[in-house]
């Protein structure tokens, strides 16, 4: 058997909470929604383009390919011996039960250059590593953290050596200068691998754009984690906790495959080793709590501190005992009334102690009269509109930044005022290379300009984009003949434009609750909650009229949206999974098939799709097969805005019919 080192990884994962190094990597006995391939994450972060370019920095360079960690190690040390200077990528280097593969190293002589490549943005011109009444940011802070575990290890494995710490990252001040840059690396996964294939002329145009990739030096930073204690849960912040102290403790753990016992906190909400009862693998998130607080499985299903919606002194009441939600007094959530619907500590307070029987509409609270005062507000007919985006690391045409968002999709539904819906437009721009925005804010207008409507999104985001959209088109060196036409629209539907986007997100926050949201507003939430209690929807979407009666643009004809076993209707969102996995495949399956209280970013199964069509070596049928998953997953976007409208108009007139 291998020896189990302690690698950067888990070094990192026992950072966020030592107890997980027990449960990492026991893929057939403990779920854990991030996937250990972390494939699909780092192609829609652009990581595998990142890490090409950075090594294409240094022609000179020789990978270190070796899968096996002894072989890695030994190559290693054999090229290090070989030549006073030598660049090497992914080098391995030990310390006792240490490891680390380092991503550039760069040597000459005594002299090292420790490079960490991250497809995180960065400014050059406002670097935001050190804060104001910090010494590191908290978001810098597990990469600095990351570096400073090398460097324990590299500085001791080469005791003589002199080392400086460097972050390598896209920087967002920095315009490309060339075209396509991005589409100079496409991606082939292989079996146990992925291969990122370079173009012909890749090497000019990376040379080209050296400067888009900061090279930033954070020795400064590296030497305050070293000489500070690491902060972790059951971190007493004292001497012991030194990095150089803990990681052998770490270390051993793994090794010997011992269980840390586990300390609560406010991370612990995200668990990724988190599962339903009916999953054939186990729950390491259940089983802290079993151990922490003695909760059994039931106990932690029926509430705790952890799911709390928005609250922001967890940690102080997990200090205190307080785990149950049962455990909460009024003193914890000093409930404030609002004018304006639900404040959010009634809506916490909701989620504690229940709602009351004169608050009950049928199990889920409704604020009815708010709604019907928003309501008569909107104009007929009614544009429900959905975004699909993602953020390219490096850019596609000269003058463009990294980061810079790309809106390659929406979705468009209407609701006349006769009760009428039809799914109405749509848009995918999705052919490799090519920037969609001009095109894309175009064809929205041409959706939306037909009529005074009111129009719905569902939270900030299609906001932000367009508002993003309207700055490209202001600085763009390449204006289209329509650029003061479009920046017009974007001012019109947008912020306190004439025809400003309702944003639905709000409405559920200030009129609606259902303990099986637990306090939460995301779309792919309130759907599932809503459906279960709402007869129009029952009686309306278990008939095959979707495609039919509904005209829709991807769905057959005859669709049944209501499926129900024993009463209990499917959720909707269960079809949104299995779209996911055709568009990703099965190496996405821990990303999107998410237990109980693991939520996936929406929208991101789309950004992860796009992104293997633009950097993905796919066969037509692939393409094809994905662009059209990506279609139906947007439609269904925006007729989960209709029915969560339908259901609360009827709830507020419920004398209409």
């Amino acid at each position: 058997m291998s020896k189990r080192y302690l690698t950067k990884s888990r070094f990192k994962l026992a950072v966020e909470c030592p107890t997980k190094l027990f449960y990492t990597g026991k893929d057939e006995v403990y779920r854990n929604t991030k996937n250990e391939d972390s494939f699909m994450a780092s192609l829609a972060e652009g990581g595998f383009q990142v890490g090409k370019m950075a090594t294409m920095l240094y022609p000179d360079g020789i990978e270190i390919t070796e899968k096996s960690n002894e072989q890695a190690l030994r190559l290693t040390q054999d090229l290090m011996q070989a030549s006073a200077d030598v660049v090497l990528f992914e080098p391995a280097f030990a310390f006792d039960n240490l490891l680390v593969r380092v991503d550039i190293l760069v040597k000459r002589g005594q002299r090292i250059e420790l490079i960490e490549v991250k497809a995180k943005s960065y400014n050059s011109v406002n670097p935001e590593i050190a804060g104001t009444n910090t010494p590191i940011l908290s978001g810098m802070r597990p990469y600095i953290e990351d570096v400073a575990f090398q460097r324990y290890v590299v500085s001791n494995a080469l005791p003589n050596s002199d080392i400086q710490c460097f972050l390598m990252m896209p920087d967002k001040s920095v315009s490309a200068t060339v075209d396509g840059l991005n589409q100079c690396f496409k991606i082939r996964k292989l079996e146990r691998s992925t291969e990122v294939i370079v173009s012909a002329g890749a090497q000019d145009a990376v040379s080209m754009n050296a400067r888009l990739l900061a090279k930033v030096c954070i020795d400064e930073f590296v030497d305050i984690v070293l000489k500070s204690p690491l902060r972790y849960p059951g971190s007493q912040e004292g001497p012991q906790d030194h990095l150089r102290d803990v990681v052998p403790r770490w270390a051993h753990a793994y090794e010997t495959d011992e269980k840390i016992p586990p300390t609560l906190t406010k991370g612990c909400t995200g668990c990724e080793f988190r599962d339903a009862r009916e999953s054939d693998l186990m729950s390491g998130y259940h089983e802290c709590l079993n151990e922490a607080a003695g909760l059994s499985f039931d106990e932690v299903e029926c509430g705790t501190v952890l799911d709390l919606w928005n609250y922001r002194k967890k940690d102080a009441l997990l200090a205190r005992g307080i785990v149950r939600l049962s455990q909460i007094n009024d003193d914890d959530i000093q409930v404030k009334d609002d004018q304006e619907g639900l404040s959010h500590s009634q809506r916490q307070w909701l989620q504690v102690r229940g709602i009351l029987p004169t608050e009950d509409k049928g199990g889920f609270y409704f604020d009815a009269s708010w709604f019907a005062s928003q309501m008569q507000r909107w104009r007929y007919p009614l544009h429900m509109i959905d975004f699909e985006t993602c953020t390219v690391a490096l850019p596609f045409f000269a003058g463009m930044r990294p980061y810079e968002s790309i809106a390659f999709q929406f979705s468009h539904h209407i609701v006349h005022a006769d009760g009428r819906i039809e799914h109405k437009d749509q848009a995918l721009f999705a052919k490799p290379g090519e920037f969609p925005n001009f095109d894309f804010l175009r064809a929205l207008k041409r959706a939306l300009e037909t009529d005074f409507g009111s129009i719905f999104r569902w939270a900030a985001h299609e906001n932000t984009i367009l508002r993003h959209i309207k700055v490209q088109l202001e600085e763009t060196q390449h204006p289209p003949k329509d650029k003061d036409e479009l920046i017009r629209f974007v001012d019109e539907i947008t912020t306190d434009g004439p025809r400003a986007m309702i944003d639905l997100n709000k409405v559920a926050l200030r009129a609606y609750f259902h303990p099986q949201t637990k306090g939460r507003t995301s779309i792919k939430k309130v759907l599932p909650a809503v459906m279960t209690t709402s007869t129009l929807l029952k009686a309306k979407y278990s008939q095959p009229i979707y495609g039919a009666e509904i005209p829709s643009l991807n769905f057959p004809h005859g669709f049944t949206w209501y499926e129900g076993v024993n009463g209990i209707p499917r959720d909707p969102y269960d079809r949104l999974k299995t779209l996911a996995l055709e568009m990703l495949g099965n190496d996405a399956r821990d990303l999107i098939d998410e237990p109980e209280g693991v939520e996936v970013a929406e929208g991101g199964a789309a950004a992860m799709a796009y992104a293997r069509l633009q950097f993905e070596d796919l066969s037509a049928e692939e393409r094809a097969r994905i662009e059209e998953a990506l279609l139906r997953y947007c439609e269904l976007d925006t007729f989960a805005m209709v029915m969560i409208l339908e259901a609360w108009r009827d709830w507020a007139t419920p004398n209409e019919n």
